[in-house]
C-alpha cells in the first residue's frame, strides 16, 4: 500500500515559504523520506505568461488546477513501498484567501471538491508568518509579488483563517533572523513526522461555555466530530469521522500512553467504506459526538470541544511540541481548572460516564 504524507507551507507574502521548501528537501531526506516538492503554482502560472489582473477567479482556477495536477501525478507515480513526503508551497485551500464567497463556491464546483477535501487532503499545515506582520522585520517582496505591506498583512490574516480546521496546524512566527525561523519550522515538521517518534503532547482544561459568536470573528473554524473506541489486536483504538455539512474525512488512531500528557500516536486515513465496516463490527466499546472549534490565536492552535451533554462548560485542548512548554490561556476564556490529569475528562471516559457540570 502506498504511504504518502502531504504537508503545506502556507502564510502571507514574505514569510520565507519558497526558501524554506528548498532547504527542507536535504534535511528530511536524511531521515529516509523520498521528498517531492510542489513549487508555488502562482509563480509558475505567472511566469507562463498568464495575465493575473484579468480575473481573480480565472487566475485562482488556473493555480488550483495546476496544483491538483502536480499533486495527483506525484501520488500516482509513487512506488508501493516508498516512504514519500510531498511538500507544497501553498495548497489548494489558499485559493480561498484571494476570492469572494461566490467565486470560492465556483472554484469548489469546478474542482468537484468540498471545503473539507480542499483543506484536509493535507496531513499538516505550517503557517509561516509574513514579515509584514512584524515591526521588527523588513517586509520581503519578491519580483512576482505585487502586494504592499498593508495588503500582505491582510493576506496573512486571511490565510490564518482559511486553514483553521486542519487537524495539524502550526504557526511559525517571524524571528530575529531567518535561520531561527527555519530552525523552528524544521523542529515542528520533525515533531509532526515523528522524528524520532510520533508523540502527542497535550494539555486539557475545563472552561466555562465560550462565546461562540465572538470566536467566529477570529481565525476559527467549526468542525463536527463523531468518534468511537474499538478493541482490536493492538488494544483499544479510535475511529473518527471529522468534517462539516456532510463533508468528512475518516481517521483511525492508535495511541500508546507514556504519561498523563504524552502519548505515542499513529494515524491512518480510512475510506468511508473502511470506516463504516469497522463501525458496524462488534468491537465498538463507546461512541461520542461533539463540535470542535479550531482557533489560531497569537501563534497557538487551540481546540475547543462543545458536547451535547453540557450547557455551561466545555473542554479546551492545546497540543505542544515539548512537555514543559508554557501554556497561555486566551483572556476571553473563563478557566475553571486543568483536567489533563483527570481520567474522567478523556473522551473515552465521557463515552460512558459524564461528570456533572461544575458551573
Amino acid at each position: 500500500m502506498k504511504k504518502v504524507t502531504k504537508i503545506v507551507l502556507s502564510g502571507g507574502p514574505g514569510g520565507g515559504k519558497t526558501k524554506s521548501l528548498k532547504r527542507l528537501l536535504p534535511e528530511l531526506q536524511k531521515f529516509g523520506y523520498k521528498v517531492f516538492p510542489v513549487l508555488e503554482s502562482a509563480t509558475q502560472i505567472i511566469e507562463s505568461g498568464f495575465n493575473r489582473h484579468e480575473s481573480a477567479y480565472k487566475f485562482q482556477k488556473a493555480i488550483a488546477e495546476n496544483q491538483l495536477k502536480i499533486e495527483t501525478e506525484i501520488e500516482e507515480n509513487l512506488k508501493p513501498d516508498e516512504k514519500a513526503l510531498i511538500i507544497c508551497d501553498r495548497g489548494l485551500m489558499d485559493c480561498r484567501v484571494y476570492l469572494n464567497d461566490s467565486d470560492y463556491e465556483k472554484i469548489k464546483a469546478e474542482l468537484n471538491m468540498n471545503e473539507v477535501e480542499l483543506r484536509d487532503r493535507y496531513d499538516a499545515v505550517f503557517h509561516l508568518d509574513s514579515t509584514s506582520n512584524s515591526s521588527n522585520a523588513e517586509y520581503i517582496n519578491e519580483h512576482t509579488r505585487i502586494e504592499n505591506e498593508s495588503e500582505a498583512r491582510k493576506i496573512n490574516e486571511r490565510s490564518l483563517k482559511a486553514w483553521c480546521g486542519n487537524p495539524h496546524y502550526r504557526f511559525i512566527p517571524v524571528c530575529e533572523n531567518y535561520e531561527e525561523k527555519f530552525r523552528l519550522l524544521l523542529k515542528e515538521i520533525k515533531s509532526f513526522l515523528g522524528i524520532p517518534r510520533h508523540l502527542e503532547i497535550e494539555r486539557k482544561f475545563l472552561i466555562k461555555y465560550p462565546d461562540i459568536d465572538f470566536l467566529m470573528t477570529l481565525p476559527c473554524s467549526k468542525t463536527s466530530i463523531e468518534q468511537a473506541y474499538l478493541i482490536g489486536e493492538q488494544g483499544v483504538f479510535r475511529l473518527r469521522k471529522r468534517g462539516c455539512n456532510g463533508e468528512y474525512i475518516f481517521i483511525k488512531t492508535v495511541k500508546t500512553r507514556i504519561s498523563d500528557t504524552v502519548r505515542i500516536e499513529k494515524e491512518d486515513r480510512l475510506s468511508e467504506s473502511e470506516y463504516n465496516e469497522l463501525m458496524s463490527s462488534n468491537k465498538v466499546t463507546g461512541k461520542i459526538k461533539k463540535h470542535r472549534y479550531c482557533l489560531m490565536y497569537k501563534g497557538t492552535y487551540y481546540e475547543i470541544d462543545i458536547f451535547p451533554f453540557w450547557k455551561n462548560q466545555a473542554l479546551l485542548e492545546v497540543e505542544m511540541s515539548e512537555e514543559n512548554e508554557e501554556i497561555n490561556i486566551p483572556e476571553f476564556f473563563d478557566l475553571i481548572r486543568e483536567v489533563s490529569f483527570d481520567e474522567r475528562y478523556r473522551n473515552s471516559s465521557l463515552c460512558n460516564n459524564v461528570p456533572e457540570e461544575e458551573v
